[in-house]
């Protein structure tokens, strides 16, 4: 960034508008991520959980594994996007979002902070808005890369990209196999420790991601694009058992089939310009999304293994116009018709096949009400209707049969904003957004049918979740330094956390915390910066008006401060950056899964390339000082049955050439 660029530049996509707004319009707090800051924290790391970790403040820690449970944004939910599309599975939540697709694909990632009103499907905490790369211009570029890591690991892929007259093209295959895990004592690490579905080490992961578009005319473009991801987990090691060890592994093969995801999306976009005075922008989408977990000894009716199957059909279309007295206006509707069950994969039944049918239109307004203020608002109405077939949890003795039926859901939600311009570079900004959620209703006819809570799914009523997020802030773009800060508090009379036997609680919760953002171009070649959040939470466990039990470290990340110093010339680049969770101790946690304490740590990494021949040479060292530590997900286990040390020092070398 030179010294002359302001946040202005800077556009963001997420707000559902096809050439995205500037930052600087929009009254709250967002992270863009830029494909060439992608590709540098892949040098120590290619988990997307942990990079998003190092760069986006309110965000919680990595697990390192395949799960992003207990990862929250401002202690709630993010809702995934690939190019706009949704890729969570609201209806039985399994927390496997973040692995769907290689960082290699990747043009930039958009984060919003906050409860959004404009997307819905449980974007409580905010979204993470996943860009794809894109073709264009009339030659064809190439990219080759091949590299080692850690233990035994490897990766390679493949991209080509480029456009001849109206058409564009662009195609990534990337491959990688991952080794063994070790934490700072050189110990290997359970390669599934949290028994959630696999973990990242001892797996292989392949991924296809290509698109076309095609300028139909002056005033219409098509697009098609196609995301396949496919992780699994083969490993010759199981989990140590000794409770008075971390959870380690040792030789032995694993029960069942080979956990791991796989995902395959189909996307069609179409834009037309010059439509009813603005642009109409359309979009056709599919998923077919599966997930398997490990073998698991502890169902009543016997060991099994289980496997999430979740297929999305949805429709989306806004218009997007000027209006008099200076108005944008943004208006639409989008479809969805959502299957999701979950099963052993012998038959027997856990959750049932749940199709959820919604409509939700929506409208969003841009007013410079004066030459200083810049006002947004809109609604959304959300209306979701789902049917439930009549089952029972047949991974239990003697289960209740729950009579099938129809559960409904309609709730408006709102966003207002506003935006002061302090200077051409300097901004305040307040907000009020609402988010809304069904909040994991498999999960809760799972425990109905096992508990024996209810006859009938229309009686048990999960009610949906309205999360209500307050912001203000202030952010500013000078000839150096950009910085930011903002403090927040979302609530919602129907949280979602656990207790010790893993059924949902329903409480009313308060969350609020502060971040801060600060990057300093010391000079031309070098910049400094870093950021720092604090956030807490309570909830009102006993039902007596109280808020005052805090939520467990599964909702609530501990503070988290990271810095980074980059030395960038022509030739070469370096990066030394330092991330450090401090402790979070309470004596009154919410009786939930996860009220624990956690310790403090510090992780440091460094990641450096140069150019060497016709392409770029990148070497990377994670847990650069081997700093041993749990993670707070780690921790969380370590209370029932076994801690997960975190990964010790690791490296990383890989060759990369452009033609």
């Amino acid at each position: 960034m030179d010294d002359e660029q302001t946040m202005e530049t800077i556009t963001v996509t997420g707000t559902r508008t096809s050439q995205g707004r500037p930052v600087s319009s929009i009254p709250g707090s967002m992270t863009v991520i830029e494909g060439e800051e992608l590709q540098k924290q892949t040098r120590t790391s290619n988990d997307m959980g942990e990079i998003l970790s190092n760069l986006v403040p309110g965000l919680g820690a990595s697990s390192q594994s395949l799960t992003n449970f207990g990862q929250q944004l401002r202690g709630r939910d993010m809702l995934i996007l690939i190019d706009g599309v949704p890729q969570t599975t609201p209806l039985r939540d399994v927390s496997k979002h973040l692995r769907i697709i290689d960082p290699s694909a990747i043009e930039r990632i958009e984060v919003i902070r906050g409860s959004v009103a404009t997307y819905g499907y449980g974007a409580t905490g905010g979204i993470i808005n996943i860009i794809t790369r894109k073709g264009g211009g009339e030659d064809t570029r190439y990219r080759t890369s091949a590299g080692a890591h850690g233990q035994s690991g490897y990766s390679a892929a493949q991209s080509v990209e480029g456009g001849s007259g109206p058409a564009d093209f662009a195609l990534n295959l990337s491959a990688r196999e991952t080794g063994g895990y070790f934490d700072a004592d050189g110990e290997r690490i359970a390669p599934d420790a949290f028994g959630q579905g696999g973990g990242l080490s001892d797996s292989k992961e392949l991924n296809l991601q290509g698109q076309v578009g095609y300028q139909l005319t002056d005033t219409q473009r098509l697009r098609v694009a196609a995301n396949a991801y496919r992780i699994t987990q083969d490993t010759n090691y199981v989990t140590d058992d000794n409770p008075d060890d971390p959870a380690y592994a040792m030789r032995g093969d694993p029960p069942g089939d080979n956990p791991g995801t796989q995902d395959v999306s189909l996307t069609l976009d179409h834009t037309l310009e010059e439509f009813l005075g603005g642009t109409l922008s359309s979009q056709l989408y599919y998923q077919d999304y599966q997930t398997k977990f490990t073998w698991f000894e502890g169902y009543e009716t016997g060991p099994g293994q289980s496997e999430l199957i979740s297929e999305k059909y949805g429709a989306r279309v806004a218009h997007e116009r000027g209006l008099p007295a200076g108005i944008f206006a943004v208006y639409g509707l989008d479809l969805l018709q959502d299957t999701t069950s979950q099963s052993l994969i012998d038959g027997r039944t856990s959750v049932p096949e749940i199709e959820q049918l919604s409509y939700a239109p929506f409208l969003q307004l841009e007013w410079p009400v004066a030459r200083d203020w810049m006002l947004r608002g809109g609604v959304r109405y959300e209306n979701v209707r789902l049917d439930v077939p009549t089952f029972a949890n047949e991974t239990y003795n003697n289960p209740t049969t729950l009579r099938g039926g129809e559960l409904t859901y309609d709730e408006t939600v709102f966003n207002v904003g506003a935006v002061y311009f302090l200077t051409d570079r300097q901004e305040l900004f307040a907000s009020f957004s609402q988010g809304f959620s069904v909040a994991d209703v498999g999960r809760v006819l799972r425990s109905a049918s096992a508990s024996g809570a209810a006859s009938d799914v229309e009686a048990i009523d999960p009610e949906a979740q309205v999360v209500d997020n307050y912001e203000i802030g202030w952010r500013g773009s000078f000839n150096r330094v950009d910085a930011s800060v903002s403090a927040f508090y979302n609530t919602s009379d129907l949280g979602t956390t656990f207790d010790n036997d893993l059924n949902i609680q329903r409480q009313k919760e308060e969350i609020y915390g502060i971040e801060l953002t600060a990057d300093w171009r010391v000079s031309l070649p070098w910049t400094v910066g870093g950021s720092y959040s604090w956030q807490e939470g309570k909830a009102d466990t006993d039902d007596d008006g109280d808020v005052d039990d805090y939520l467990p470290v599964t909702r609530i990340s501990p503070p988290k401060l990271t810095a980074y110093t980059e030395y960038a010339t022509g030739r070469w680049d370096a990066r030394l950056q330092a991330n450090h969770f401090f402790a979070r101790k309470h004596d009154d946690y919410a009786a939930a899964f996860g009220g624990v304490d956690t310790d403090a740590y510090t992780v440091v990494d460094l990641g450096i390339g140069t150019r060497v021949g016709h392409g770029t040479l990148d070497f990377g060292v994670g847990n650069l000082f081997n700093e041993e530590y749990t993670t707070p997900l780690g921790t969380v286990y370590g209370d029932f049955r076994q801690s997960v040390p975190g990964r010790g020092r690791h490296y990383s070398l890989s060759y990369a050439v452009r033609y």
